[in-house]
């Protein structure tokens, strides 16, 4: 975490060693209450790991006058050009159909046994061009940015969806977000199809 800061620290005017021990020292205090700790194989964990490390960091390069845009401008702009690390699902119907299985048992999970914080997915009906897809309906990137009042950058998080869905031409399409005032964000995948980003 403390490498991924640097590099993206380094993209602005400021004293990058000072900026990521603020950052760590934030993190660190995040981390009392970061949700699935107790559950770090939860398919969700990583993911969420990773929004906190860019939300510690831009909270020190705030400090330092960074504007929201230009942070999630470099942010986007990195994963763009890291390597890819492969699509969710496979592109084979019958390995997708079997990995999409268990995602379904995870999604069913998350509504029985969600805690504060957690992500709560819901399964999407079926949809014209559409090979499959979810919704979340209770966004953990929102309520962790919510907390320490940093939803300015949420949109940003959105966005690495639809970044990493290009990498691997998953065919994202979107309609909204929790973090743009969508009741819920809904995910719609068609590999190989034409992407609908988030505006």
């Amino acid at each position: 975490a403390r490498e991924r800061m640097g590099k993206l620290a380094s993209n602005f005017t400021v004293d990058v060693d000072a900026a990521v021990e603020k950052a760590c020292a934030l993190f660190g205090d995040m981390l009392n209450d970061m949700a699935y700790l107790h559950n770090p194989q939860h398919p969700m964990a990583a993911p969420l790991f990773m929004c906190n490390v860019n939300l510690a960091l831009y909270l020190a390069l705030k400090d330092e006058g960074v504007d929201v845009h230009d942070f999630g401008t470099a942010m986007l702009t990195g994963l763009a050009r890291a390597p890819s690390q492969g699509p969710q699902f496979p592109e084979d119907p019958d390995k997708r159909a079997s990995a999409y299985a268990g995602f379904l048992g995870m999604m069913e999970e998350t509504q029985r046994n969600a805690n504060p914080g957690e992500v709560v997915l819901e399964e999407s009906p079926p949809e014209p061009d559409t090979a499959w897809g979810y919704n979340i309906t209770s966004c953990a990137v929102c309520h962790a940015y919510a907390k320490y009042d940093a939803m300015e950058l949420a949109p940003y998080m959105c966005a690495t969806d639809d970044v990493q869905s290009d990498k691997d031409s998953q065919g994202l399409r979107r309609h909204g977000s929790i973090a743009l005032g969508a009741r819920h964000c809904d995910f719609r995948y068609q590999p190989g199809g034409g992407p609908r980003r988030l505006a």
